[in-house]
């Protein structure tokens, strides 16, 4: 489903969807790798988001079976990780760069 790759010049992710790392719905392309990063991780957070939508409307629409609750439970804790997790990799980055200018 996903591809990654590491290159010269540094890690390369290819996800179904995304040209570039910027999603191919709003039809740019992100020229950096941290436009790559971030449009990579908008895409993920994009797909869990659809997930949990999809499931809470089962569960709204009565077509729930056992766990059904559980299931969008899961699913919206999931979307919560990565939201947790695109940003503390997004201030890690800031930080390290901001490091990296004052050195130089």
């Amino acid at each position: 489903m996903y591809k990654s790759s590491v290159s010269s010049h540094g890690p390369s992710i290819a996800l179904p969807g995304v040209r570039g790392g910027a999603p191919s719905k709003a039809g740019v392309e992100a020229s950096s790798w941290y436009g790559k990063l971030a449009g990579a991780w908008g895409a993920a957070l994009d797909r869990q988001a659809d997930r949990t939508v999809a499931l809470a409307q089962k569960l709204d629409a009565g077509t729930d079976g056992p766990g059904q609750a559980l299931q969008v439970s899961a699913a919206a804790q999931q979307l919560t990780f990565l939201c947790t997790a695109a940003s503390n990799v997004s201030s890690s980055i800031g930080q390290a760069l901001e490091t990296l200018g004052r050195k130089q």
